[in-house]
């Protein structure tokens, strides 16, 4: 990495509040956790059985990062030879969720097209085409004929495809011009759909010779569907397991949600039949930190945001240890020590910083520095309303 911000002695900014897919390449300072991603990771490339994982996290204390973290080392260990290919698709559990098929539009949304195109390319050239194609018309008559759309047809028609893909609300008019019947508009023909796509690109790996494929979904936000209404969380929680049912293998689905986690009791949201599929698991559990942990996260965000030259010489720099130490006790007077917390105060004192040590003002940022500086910013807690 070049050094983008050479007085600093780093390459990339290095407190980011909102999660980017791109920087969440490692996990700081959550030893466990990491273990247990490459854990699961590695048993996922061996096995072909479908399974339900859980991610339960105080709120801000990092789950979204470690899910986009999860994506990419998925990423890096499918691109071994002899292994199970994995395709992870991040989504959020959709706010005004109304059915099965908002979760099923998420899903979609976060699948690259061009993976979709190349796994039905490579399933038309090999032994196995006619009973794919077959096993498509069955689930939905309309699903081979878009992906030959979207993989063949003109500009115009392969948008249209690509939109009644993702169950968009156009006129049956604009799809019947292209040769679809009709929208996704019902539950069980999106859950069709959507195990229809998992097996597609299971056979594609096949054809490529690869042992197999799994497909790991992973929904994030999960507990808005607690505000979703009896009706609507019975409809979504029998999407799911249903959508686990049909998929035997090359299937996972990681689910995670906000909350203060109890170690003995899942919530209330989550019904009887997923719960048994969900059956004996781990759940990855992400508390707020102690402060000596806090500090470690503090280090390995800023050694990961280092170029190589400059790593291990200061490992605190452009901050002090003891400024360090001064922003943690601020953040204990109002918060606990969670991520996002650490992100947004280590972030506030440093782009005041930042000018001060570029135009030599200051050499470093030290405890007398943070307590001028936070004393100017307003703590928004949202533990209470989240």
């Amino acid at each position: 990495m070049t050094q983008q911000y050479k007085h600093l002695r780093l390459a990339k900014w290095p407190f980011q509040i909102v999660p980017d897919s791109e920087f969440c390449t490692f996990l700081a300072d959550r030893r466990q956790l990491r273990t247990d991603v490459a854990e699961l990771l590695t048993s996922l490339t061996r096995r072909p059985t479908s399974s339900i994982h859980l991610f339960w996290a105080w709120f801000g204390a990092g789950k979204t990062h470690t899910l986009f973290y999860l994506g990419n080392q998925a990423k890096e260990l499918s691109k071994k030879p002899l292994t199970n290919e994995l395709h992870s698709i991040y989504s959020e559990f959709p706010k005004t969720a109304r059915s099965f098929v908002d979760l099923y539009r998420s899903f979609i949304h976060g699948i690259d097209v061009d993976v979709l195109v190349d796994a039905f390319l490579e399933i038309n050239t090999c032994g196995e085409s006619a009973k794919v194609r077959r096993e498509m018309m069955l689930a939905s008559p309309d699903l081979a004929n878009a992906l030959t759309v979207i993989t063949t047809g003109e500009p115009n028609d392969h948008v249209t495809a690509v939109r009644w893909l993702r169950a968009e609300a156009l006129p049956a008019a604009n799809f019947r011009k292209i040769g679809l019947s009709q929208k996704i508009s019902t539950s069980e023909e999106a859950m069709r759909i959507l195990v229809a796509l998992i097996g597609m690109l299971a056979m594609a790996a096949k054809c490529r010779g690869r042992p197999g494929c799994r497909v790991i979904w992973l929904l994030d936000e999960f507990q808005r569907i607690e505000k979703t209404g009896s009706r609507i969380l019975t409809e979504i929680n029998t999407g799911l397991h249903s959508t686990f049912n049909a998929c035997p293998n090359g299937f996972s689905l990681c689910l995670s949600f906000s909350g203060k986690p109890d170690a003995d009791h899942l919530p209330s949201w989550f019904s009887p039949e997923l719960r048994d599929r969900i059956g004996r698991t781990k759940v990855m559990v992400l508390p707020p930190m102690l402060p000596d942990e806090a500090l470690e996260f503090v280090r390995d965000v800023l050694a990961h945001c280092r170029a190589e030259e400059d790593r291990g010489k200061d490992a605190y720099f452009p901050f002090t240890e003891q400024a360090c130490k001064a922003i943690l006790e601020e953040i204990q007077q109002k918060d606990e020590l969670r991520p996002r917390a650490l992100m947004h105060a280590f972030n506030a004192v440093l782009q005041e910083a930042d000018p001060k040590i570029e135009a030599g003002t200051i050499n470093a940022i030290y405890p007398a520095f943070v307590k001028e500086c936070l004393a100017q910013y307003v703590t928004l807690s949202t533990l209470e309303n989240e």
